[in-house]
């Protein structure tokens, strides 16, 4: 797919430093609908609230608003990227003031082709310490994959429509992201992937219907209701994949249930019925 060598950047490393913010918590706490809960540690996947990809000098970026690659990230010949999933582990809750560090290992690169074109997955190893000890371990997997041929004018097409509640679930609740919660995660995430607030971009240059939701603003979602539905429970494991986008004022549906002692399947359903995110979340006994 490339003259480059890829490979070569298999196991490298890059570590990073910062103060566990509690403003950035209680941020988060409110837009989650969760108004002056300022929780004593960190939301189980607070630490995605530090350590932008994209904290870079303006002239670093590229045209989608992200990091440009070929710095620790390979130059992978394909314009558009997508967060595929995550698995993580939480080792101990991290603490609002604790100094957090980030080691993240370049852990694979794989090239295939799939029914689009071409595609690349790039896993990312993140082992992060609280004041020295082990806190997450964060397995996060990258897919780049060539640019859509997009007709003349807007893409643009209205919000699909919903979709009845799904039975089978233990439990259910429906959501609908607007412009103005992706704003506020993109700020509060420091994330500037023009897919997520550039209506004229999304649409007229990678092809999508309307603005694209986070993936991990829908991971966060979904794990939120799940530990709203389990009060007083500690989450140890949360694996998650994006199986299709979610675009703005689009109504999802978060669901779960138990599917053995301390484990539990979730699901975000979009429009139509089909998963956009699958996960399973693992509690402790």
């Amino acid at each position: 797919m490339t003259e480059t060598n890829l490979q070569d950047w298999v196991g490298r490393t890059s570590t990073l430093t910062e103060t566990a913010d509690g403003e950035r918590a209680a941020r988060l706490a409110t837009l989650l609908g969760r108004d002056g809960d300022v929780a004593a540690t960190l939301f189980p996947l607070g630490h995605w609230l530090h350590f932008s990809e994209d904290d870079v000098p303006m002239s670093e970026l590229g045209a989608d608003g992200h990091a440009a690659l070929g710095g620790f990230m390979p130059p992978v010949p394909l314009p558009r990227r997508m967060w595929a999933g995550s698995k993580l582990d939480f080792h101990a809750p991290i603490l609002p003031g604790q100094t957090i560090e980030r080691t993240t290992t370049i852990e694979s690169i794989t090239e295939k082709t799939g029914s689009t074109g071409p595609l690349c997955f790039v896993v990312l190893r993140h082992e992060l310490t609280a004041d020295g000890k082990p806190a997450t371990t964060d397995r996060h997997t990258i897919v780049y994959r060539e640019a859509t041929e997009v007709p003349e004018g807007s893409a643009a097409k209205p919000p699909r429509e919903d979709s009845p509640v799904p039975d089978g679930w233990d439990w259910t609740r429906s959501v609908r992201p607007n412009e103005v919660m992706l704003f506020r995660y993109s700020a509060l995430t420091f994330n500037s992937h023009r897919i997520h607030y550039d209506h004229p971009y999304v649409t007229e240059v990678e092809g999508y219907p309307g603005l694209v939701t986070h993936g991990p603003l829908t991971a966060t979602l979904l794990l939120d209701a799940f530990t709203a539905e389990h009060p007083g429970t500690r989450v140890t494991g949360y694996n998650f994949t994006a199986k299709s986008p979610l675009f703005a004022n689009e109504q999802i549906h978060l669901v779960g249930r138990e599917i053995e002692n301390g484990e539990h399947e979730l699901q975000a359903i979009a429009p139509g019925g089909k998963p956009a995110i699958v996960a399973t979340a693992t509690i402790e006994n």
